[in-house]
């Protein structure tokens, strides 16, 4: 294209046009020959200004590094262009994101935008605790360093048996024993299954009392207690008195 907008074959075209219409001696008084058409078409400015003229892209790229912007370019410092400063190799600003380590203001650049690898968003480097669950490192990651939230500040989902009390726990001990003061992170009381040592001598997981486990003081049922062992004992009188309606062996005289 020219600085008329047309394209030299263009040009050619009209000049022929009107070359072709017009009387030879108009021609002569207008001082237009074909010669001279053709070879003003020919000298006609075209391509981008680089003296490139089957180019017409900028050609800024190309001075990136001679220290002065230009057109197409966002900075030049010349030599001190750098993967890590504020210009780039490119002559672009260096931003989160471009793949550029900025010395100065990012901690990693991984030139993407998931913030589930090593380098999250504003170019930090992942830890637990930044709200972003870092893949095949964390389990959760709830950004705060609350630890009875679901998700500790271990960046691990919250389970019985890890020493905190979340919600639903009544307790937790930080282990897995069923014997002692905290079985399955609640407190422990007759009935709930678990022998609870040194307290209790038995406990079949209920409440009731006609069973081989009189509730509710989870001790063992034996012939005069009171308690009838359903199966075992006809009567249980809870005396020691032999000749009245049940024997010391709880059964019907």
């Amino acid at each position: 294209m020219n600085k008329l907008g047309l394209a030299p074959l263009t040009i050619l075209a009209v000049s022929a046009t009107l070359l072709g219409c017009a009387p030879e001696d108009e021609m002569m008084d207008a001082g237009l020959t074909l010669s001279t058409t053709m070879m003003t078409a020919a000298t006609l400015d075209t391509g981008d200004g680089d003296g490139d003229e089957d180019d017409t892209s900028d050609d800024a790229s190309a001075d990136c590094g001679n220290g002065v912007v230009d057109p197409g370019e966002q900075c030049d410092f010349g030599p001190e262009n750098s993967e890590s400063g504020q210009c780039t190799p490119e002559c672009t600003i260096a931003a989160c994101g471009d793949g550029y380590l900025w010395t100065e203001l990012e901690e990693c650049d991984d030139g993407n935008t998931n913030n589930g690898d090593g380098c999250v968003e504003n170019c930090k480097l992942a830890e637990c605790g930044d709200g972003f669950v870092q893949e095949g490192v964390e389990d959760c990651d709830d950004g705060n360093d609350i630890e009875d939230d679901g998700c500790t500040t271990a960046c691990v989902p919250a389970t019985c048996g890890d020493g905190i009390v979340q919600e639903g726990e009544q307790c937790d001990d930080g282990n897995m024993l069923t014997g002692d003061d905290c079985p399955a992170c609640q407190l422990a009381y007759c009935g709930d299954g678990h022998i609870h040592g040194g307290v209790e001598q038995c406990d079949d997981g209920n409440m009731e009392s006609n069973d081989a486990c009189v509730y509710p003081q989870c001790i063992p049922n034996v012939c005069g207690d009171g308690f009838i062992n359903v199966g075992v004992e006809q009567c249980d009188d809870g005396n020691d008195i032999d000749d009245d309606l049940c024997t010391n062996e709880c059964m019907l005289p």
